[in-house]
């Protein structure tokens, strides 16, 4: 689904637990695409198709799998990573994810990791075309990132923020005082396009900077920890 140039969401709309995904389209050199949390291959208890439902709905985008040059991992949980193999196998795509959860991520049976994010601008030598920043909201595991697109005010957020609700904190690494601070740190950014990692009670993408703001401040007024 098209939000706005260059920037797609796929909600998850099955029945089993799986994550949302989000291209950033045309970012890398040769105009090629970065794909934020590609979410399982077959969901772990329904058996849903997961990885085929988001290779066909790219497809209808007009989106070509083998133009998808990166895949950047918000953290390690298998809901969130799984498929992330089959685009490094399948398509040459890289892997990113933060090194403090390089260990969750191998702890879930994933292999081979190409990048080590840190916080700060996105740079990959000569291969981007536009701005990317990476932000450090640990909280729901310890390196756990967002992804900000300044020049389209989209924020990719992982399991930090949900619509009127926040990440869990009682899986290993997780820590409500480290996600407060996460919370505070993404809530002062230029964002017109929240994007959440899950579908909880809404699609996961808030628009708008006054519905965003209004979302930060419900979490802080009634869930603050």
């Amino acid at each position: 689904m098209k939000l706005t140039d260059n920037l797609y969401a796929y909600i998850w709309r099955g029945n089993d637990n799986n994550c949302n995904t989000y291209l950033f389209a045309g970012v890398l050199s040769d105009n090629k695409h970065i794909i934020i949390d590609p979410g399982h291959i077959i969901t772990p208890y329904l058996r849903e198709p997961a990885y085929e439902m988001l290779v066909k709905e790219i497809g209808q985008d007009g989106i070509k799998l083998d133009d998808i040059g990166l895949v950047l991992l918000t953290h390690a949980h298998p809901d969130h990573v799984e498929a992330s193999q089959k685009f490094r196998e399948q398509h040459q795509s890289r892997v990113a994810i933060h090194k403090d959860d390089e260990q969750i991520y191998k702890m879930f049976g994933g292999e081979k990791i190409d990048i080590r994010l840190e916080e700060g601008e996105l740079s990959l030598g000569n291969t981007m075309q536009d701005k990317l920043e990476i932000y450090l909201t640990p909280g729901h595991s310890p390196g756990h990132i967002s992804v900000y697109w300044p020049s389209k005010k989209a924020l990719a957020v992982g399991d930090v923020v949900f619509f009127r609700s926040t990440g869990r904190v009682d899986l290993p690494g997780g820590d409500p005082g480290l996600l407060k601070s996460s919370i505070d740190k993404l809530s002062k950014l230029d964002v017109e396009y929240l994007l959440c990692g899950h579908p909880y009670g809404h699609p996961g993408v808030i628009q708008g900077k006054n519905e965003i703001n209004k979302n930060f401040e419900f979490i802080k007024d009634n869930i603050w920890f």
